[in-house]
């Protein structure tokens, strides 16, 4: 007994993942979100996790791992069941062959960068089992999946050097208008490996975080402020993280992180020493500037969702 049908990933989960050379090193990489489905008629939640799962290590295997916080380009799976059978006995024997495929796609400009295909088949005694049997064969070491991912990092990188130019134009006019965040969070999807762009947007980079700096501190002072009166030291901590060492108000913040550091339990008492310690060394300032701008991106990029409609993107 045979039954053709196709399986296709409707409705949307967005996961987000980005290229990166270590652990402490995160912001500035190529960033793809992952888009996998909510449900499906024919998919277990159990099989849409195997399917989420082979993604990860994919991308992990080739260089891309961990969290970031747009989606304008997408990596997402296809999984098309064209063949069930069922071999009857003692135990039904189920068995599908299914195409797996991968694409690497630019949301705004709707254009495939790289693409990947690949057949599978499966067996159990069920048909979730044999689905899930097959997915577990997709083989990670497969050259082509290798290819696949090169393609699509060097065409991204690609495309923000060729528009390098408007990355900058809109990143200033973003702090003529005080939109300081805006500028930042710009800047921050340019991407190290994009060497010739990222070299250029460098000073630029900066001139936004210090004019961020300057509209924002005093109201970061505050905000601690209020909340060391209520005794909330870790919302303290979080306010204050954000008031750079160079800033206007650090000689401010660095008076409420010695007022306040032998009030916090073990634990925030680590993190205000660490913080302390953040005004004296400058060797870690890089590392923590590029954490801030990282979060002040995320900020900004979360308090602007998009909506992908996974129809429009074939």
């Amino acid at each position: 007994m045979k039954n053709y049908f196709i399986v296709i990933l409707v409705l949307i989960f967005f996961g987000q993942i980005y290229a990166q050379k270590n652990h402490d090193d995160e912001a500035n990489q190529i960033t793809l979100s992952v888009i996998l489905p909510d449900n499906s008629d024919y998919l277990s939640h159990r099989a849409l996790s195997k399917i989420e799962s082979k993604i990860q290590h994919i991308v992990s295997k080739y260089g891309i791992s961990g969290q970031g916080y747009t989606n304008d380009f997408l990596i997402y799976p296809k999984f098309e069941i064209y063949d069930e059978s069922v071999v009857e006995g003692m135990r039904n024997i189920h068995t599908v062959e299914a195409e797996f495929n991968l694409f690497i796609k630019q949301y705004r400009n709707n254009k495939v960068f790289a693409s990947y295909s690949r057949t599978v088949t499966g067996s159990g005694f069920t048909k979730e089992k044999a689905i899930i049997n097959a997915i577990q064969k997709i083989p990670v070491n497969d050259p082509k999946l290798k290819k696949f991912i090169e393609e699509g990092k060097q065409k991204i990188l690609a495309y923000y050097n060729n528009n390098c130019s408007q990355f900058e134009a809109d990143a200033r006019t973003a702090i003529k208008m005080k939109r300081f965040n805006k500028a930042i969070a710009i800047l921050s999807t340019i991407p190290k490996e994009a060497k010739q762009c990222y070299a250029k947007i460098q000073n630029l980079s900066v001139v936004a975080y210090n004019a961020y700096q300057k509209q924002h501190c005093k109201e970061q002072i505050m905000n601690a402020k209020a909340d060391l009166a209520n005794n909330n030291f870790s919302a303290a901590l979080y306010d204050l993280k954000f008031v750079d060492p160079l800033s206007p108000c650090a000689s401010e913040a660095k008076m409420l992180i010695n007022k306040t550091a032998a009030k916090v339990d073990a634990k925030e008492r680590k993190e205000w020493n660490f913080m302390l310690k953040r005004y004296n060394d400058r060797l870690n300032m890089e590392k923590y500037r590029l954490n801030i701008t990282k979060e002040i991106a995320k900020a900004y990029y979360k308090s602007k969702p998009q909506t992908v409609i996974y129809k429009s993107l074939f």
